[in-house]
């Protein structure tokens, strides 16, 4: 079983799905760069993956996003 994602998780998880970098969503949610990278650290983590590319293809497959 899956682990679920927070909502800012999810935040993070839609911005990269749409192609944005670190700065980027930083810059979307108003948080630091950091925080972003810590965010996508624990998404990979969750979705047991190693790259964006996988993230979002696992988060499309479990219907986390569409």
């Amino acid at each position: 079983m899956e682990q679920t994602l927070s909502a800012r998780e999810l935040e993070v998880l839609e911005l990269i799905a749409y192609g944005h970098k670190d700065r980027e969503v930083a810059r979307v949610l108003e948080i630091e760069e950091c925080t972003v990278r810590f965010h996508v650290k624990n998404l990979f983590a969750k979705l047991k993956v190693k790259n964006r590319a996988a993230a979002v293809y696992r988060a499309v497959k479990i219907g986390w996003i569409n």
